[in-house]
C-alpha cells in the first residue's frame, strides 16, 4: 500500500502565536501519483484579521463571515488526514495552527509530519532561496493563487511530486514506518519534556561539560525541542550527538520568552544558533525627512547596519503602524520635527509610563513589564492583583533588564499586535 500524503496549507488571521485563527484551509490527499481527495474552504476565525494579512491574502472579514467555523470542519479534517503524512511548506507553522485549533476543542491532533523546505534543500541543493515562490520559479510550478490556501497547497503537491522523483533513497516513502523525519517519535529527552506541550518559555541544550549549545523559545516547547532530536540533516545530527541535558525556563509570556532568548544568545553565544536567531524582529522603522526638513515619513526596511528607532516583526506591521500614524495622529499638521514624529508614533501604542500585563506561568499569575520614561526597566511575575501597580513592592520584585531598543521593540510588538494589556500611570 502506497503512502498517503495530506498536503495542507492554511491562511491565518495573523497576530500573536497561540491566539491566531485559521481563515482558510486546503487539503489535497496525494498518493504519490495523483490527488485522490481534496477539501478547500474559507473558515470563520471568530477573531479579527490583521490588516496586513488582509492585504497579503485578499481574505477579508466579510468573506469569512458566513464561512464554517473550525468545529464544523474538524471531523472532516480528522477523517481525511487519518493515516496520512501531514505535508506542508514550512510544516511547523501549518501543523501548529491546526493543533492549536484542535486544542481549543480539547482534541489532541497528532500526525506524522513532513516539511518540504528541508527536503528541497537536500534534494535540490544550490538555490538562493527555498521559499515557495522561489521554488515555483526554479521548477516551473504554476501558482496563480499565491498566499491563498488552494494555490499554495496545489503548488506544494507539485513540489512533493518532484521531490519524490528525486528521492532515490526512498526516505520520504519510508516515513510511513520511520518516524525520524517527522515531529513524532521518542528520543532520550521525551519523558523529561512530555509535560511541556503547551508551555511557553525558553530552552537550553547543554553538552556534557555544561556548555550551552543551543538556545530557543516557543509557546509549544515540547514540539520545538522534539524537532531538534527527530530531524535528520547533518547539523541536527551533530547537535544530537553532543546534547547531554535540556533545561526549560517557563515564562508564560511569549513576549518575555523572546526577550530572554535574545539576552541569552548575546551572553552565551551558543555554537549551534545562527546569528540571525538573536533577532525575532528583523525589520525596522526609519525616519525619512522631507527635502525642506520640516516634515517626513516613516520607512520600513530590514535591519542591517543602521540601527532603527523602532524594531518590528514584519514589514506589514511597520507599514500598518505608519499608515495609522499618518491618518490619525497628524492629519492636519504639515510640519513636525523628527522627535515629535517618533513620540507621537510611540504614544499610539504605549504611554511613556506604563505597566504592561501578559500571561503568567500558571493560573492566577500575571507577567508584568515596568516602563518608565519610555524605557523598559524590567519584569516580574505577580500573583496578587494589589501588586499590579507601580509601587515599592512591585519595584522590589522586578528582575531588571538592560536598556535596549531591541527589547523595547519586542514589548511594543507584543502590545500593538499581541494584545498585551497596558495600564498607564
Amino acid at each position: 500500500m502506497s503512502t498517503l500524503y495530506a498536503v495542507i496549507d492554511v491562511e491565518t488571521t495573523g497576530g500573536k502565536a497561540g491566539e491566531e485563527g485559521v481563515t482558510e484551509i486546503a487539503v489535497f490527499l496525494f498518493d504519490g501519483h495523483e490527488i485522490v481527495d481534496q477539501f478547500i474552504t474559507l473558515v470563520n476565525p471568530e477573531r479579527p484579521i490583521q490588516p496586513f494579512v488582509q492585504q497579503l491574502t485578499g481574505i477579508t472579514p466579510k468573506m469569512v463571515a458566513r464561512a464554517p467555523k473550525f468545529p464544523e470542519i474538524a471531523k472532516r479534517l480528522v477523517q481525511m488526514t487519518e493515516g496520512a503524512v501531514f505535508v506542508a511548506h514550512n510544516a511547523p507553522f501549518d501543523y501548529r495552527m491546526i493543533q492549536d485549533e484542535f486544542g481549543r476543542l480539547g482534541y489532541d491532533y497528532e500526525r506524522k509530519t513532513l516539511d518540504t523546505i528541508p527536503l528541497a534543500k537536500r534534494l535540490i541543493p544550490g538555490l538562493k532561496s527555498y521559499g515557495l515562490d522561489a521554488l515555483c520559479t526554479a521548477l516551473n510550478i504554476s501558482n496563480t493563487s499565491r498566499h491563498r490556501a488552494d494555490g499554495d497547497a496545489r503548488a506544494t503537491v507539485e513540489l512533493l511530486r518532484i521531490l519524490l522523483a528525486k528521492d532515490r533513497e526512498k526516505s520520504i516513502e519510508g516515513l510511513a514506518v520511520d518516524q525520524s523525519l517527522g515531529v513524532r517519535g521518542d528520543h532520550k529527552f521525551t519523558q523529561q519534556i512530555k509535560q511541556y506541550r503547551d508551555t511557553t518559555g525558553v530552552y537550553y541544550l547543554y553538552n556534557a561539560q555544561g556548555k550551552v549549545l543551543y538556545v530557543g523559545q516557543s509557546d509549544r516547547l515540547r514540539n520545538k525541542i522534539d524537532r531538534h532530536f527527530l530531524a535528520t540533516n547533518e547539523k541536527a545530527e551533530a547537535l544530537q550527538n553532543e546534547v547531554a541535558a535540556v533545561q526549560i525556563e517557563e515564562t508564560g509570556s511569549w513576549t518575555l520568552a523572546k526577550m530572554l532568548e535574545n539576552l541569552a544568545l548575546k551572553q552565551l553565544q551558543p555554537p549551534y544558533n545562527k546569528p540571525k536567531d538573536q533577532y525575532n524582529l528583523g525589520m525596522g522603522m526609519y525616519w525619512v525627512p522631507s527635502e525642506d526638513g520640516t516634515s517626513g515619513t516613516f520607512d520600513v526596511r530590514p535591519v542591517h547596519h543602521q540601527k532603527p528607532r523602532v524594531y518590528v516583526q514584519r514589514t506589514g506591521h511597520g507599514k500598518d503602524w505608519a499608515a495609522s500614524w499618518q491618518a490619525h495622529i497628524r492629519p492636519n499638521q504639515t510640519a513636525w520635527t523628527e522627535n515629535e514624529a517618533w513620540e507621537s508614533l510611540l504614544d499610539m501604542t504605549l504611554p511613556a509610563r506604563a505597566l504592561v500585563l501578559d500571561k503568567g506561568r500558571r493560573t492566577g499569575e500575571t507577567t508584568v513589564f515596568w516602563v518608565e520614561d519610555r524605557k523598559l526597566l524590567g519584569y516580574a511575575w505577580v500573583q496578587l492583583a494589589s501588586h499590579l501597580q507601580p509601587n515599592d513592592v512591585l519595584c522590589n520584585q522586578l528582575t531588571k533588564l538592560p536598556d535596549s531598543d531591541y527589547l523595547m521593540g519586542v514589548l511594543l510588538d507584543g502590545v500593538r499586535w499581541g494584545g498585551l494589556e497596558v495600564r498607564a500611570w
